[in-house]
């Protein structure tokens, strides 16, 4: 039995809208069957979220795992007060997250580790373009 839930809604209870997205990209020098270790961040803004996938997969080379969330800041009505940034995990959860305590999120992990060898296949035409920081592939850094 999952907790998973699906439920009609009326499309126009939504009061705000984000045509301009802000991901943030989790690359994890993980283990082989532990996905704990060093952490490399990235944002990337302006792209979907099958872009940011094909981005993240390319990075990993089938060595690191990657998670990606979704950033928002939520601002105070006070003009004083600081921008609360949270994030929306869309893909994977945070790689060094204690998961012994939660089936969930242990099986989440499992399945973070599962795609450095079956990825998610993103077609042609949601693929990230050409010519964009490309950090693990064009010798910037190393996995």
């Amino acid at each position: 039995m999952s907790d998973f839930e699906i439920v009609r809604v009326d499309e126009r209870d939504s009061s705000w809208e984000d045509d301009h997205p802000r991901f943030r990209v989790y690359l994890h020098g993980s283990g082989q069957s532990s996905i704990s270790g060093w952490t490399d961040t990235y944002d990337v803004i302006g792209a979907d979220v099958l872009q940011v996938i094909d981005w993240a997969q390319r990075q990993t080379g089938g060595l690191l795992t990657y998670a990606i969330a979704l950033v928002s800041d939520l601002y105070s009505q006070d003009e004083n007060s600081e921008v609360d940034r949270g994030l929306t995990w869309l893909v994977g959860i945070d790689g060094n997250d204690d998961t012994d305590n939660d089936p969930r999120a242990a099986e989440t992990q499992r399945r973070m580790l599962a795609r450095r060898h079956d990825p998610v296949i993103i077609p042609a035409q949601d693929r990230m373009p050409e010519g964009l920081p490309d950090p693990y592939n064009d010798g910037t850094e190393s996995r």
